[in-house]
């Protein structure tokens, strides 16, 4: 009787821990599907931070209504620039896109001058910032990395957010690589600059049709940028994306994300408005 009871204790313990197993099994695959089927928003960094950077700067403006919208992917751009700027540069304002970890600075493009000089750090007498260059050098390899993400997200990407250089980067895209916005339906750029290299507004540059991001935009400006002036994101706006369908938040911030109540919110209000509302089609 003893072996009997304890046989049937192993069964019923067994089809418990099936059952369990099922359950999780399901809860997993549920799991799964519901992070597949999310829209995909890609984040760009601003010239030596990278995606890690980006995401903590971020956290307070990627609500919970957000996140359940969209699966935020920061990339890390392709071109490092470890130490680019020392330790005790200027202070904090002028300085706001130096790294915590000098380990992990990197670039979306390089500035040609730069190249030619051998400039690699900004107490080199003639380094110029890449937001100042008439040369704009080594995309090709921001433009595979790119493509790459695209594909591993099976066309699920649907909103960009850029800052600073990573802003003005994807205006440049649409020039260099149009068919990389077949789905995007958003985009917002935060403290982005026009490029100064002329390629990208002639018509034998890059792109002859000198094509513009015809989708809803968001364009973030602080009032006490010390980096890049209002004209100068007013012209990326005015150069690289439909005006009629954009919208300007200004802040009293400087160069920087902003994470005030009111951004958050209507950071979050644009990314949410549905496709065929606001200012789309």
């Amino acid at each position: 009787v003893t072996e009997t009871l304890s046989h049937k204790r192993a069964r019923r313990t067994k089809r418990e821990d099936s059952k369990d197993e099922e359950e999780r099994m399901k809860k997993q695959h549920a799991s799964s599907s519901s992070q597949s089927s999310q829209k995909v928003c890609l984040c760009f960094h601003g010239f030596s931070q990278n995606g890690l950077v980006f995401r903590q700067r971020t956290g307070s403006i990627r609500t919970k209504t957000l996140k359940r919208e969209y699966e935020f992917v920061f990339l890390d751009a392709p071109h490092r620039v470890d130490g680019v700027f020392d330790v005790d540069d200027v202070n904090d304002e002028k300085n706001i896109e130096k790294r915590e970890n000098e380990e992990t600075m990197r670039s979306w493009w390089l500035a040609g001058e730069n190249v030619s000089s051998g400039a690699t750090k900004a107490k080199d007498g003639s380094w110029i910032r890449p937001a100042k260059s008439t040369k704009i050098v080594r995309l090709e390899e921001t433009v595979a990395l790119i493509e790459n993400a695209l594909k591993e997200h099976e066309g699920r990407v649907r909103a960009l957010v850029g800052f600073s250089q990573g802003a003005t980067l994807i205006g440049i895209l649409k020039r260099v690589k149009p068919e990389l916005f077949e789905n995007v339906r958003r985009v917002v750029s935060v403290a982005g600059f026009d490029p100064l290299d002329a390629r990208f507004y002639e018509k034998d540059g890059f792109d002859e049709n000198l094509s513009v991001i015809d989708v809803p935009s968001m364009h973030v400006h602080g009032k006490n940028d010390a980096l890049v002036t209002r004209d100068r994101s007013d012209r990326l706006r005015d150069k690289f994306y439909n005006k009629e369908k954009s919208v300007v938040f200004e802040h009293e911030g400087g160069h920087g994300v902003p994470t005030s109540r009111e951004f958050r919110e209507a950071f979050e209000k644009f990314l949410l408005i549905p496709d065929g509302e606001g200012k789309d089609e």
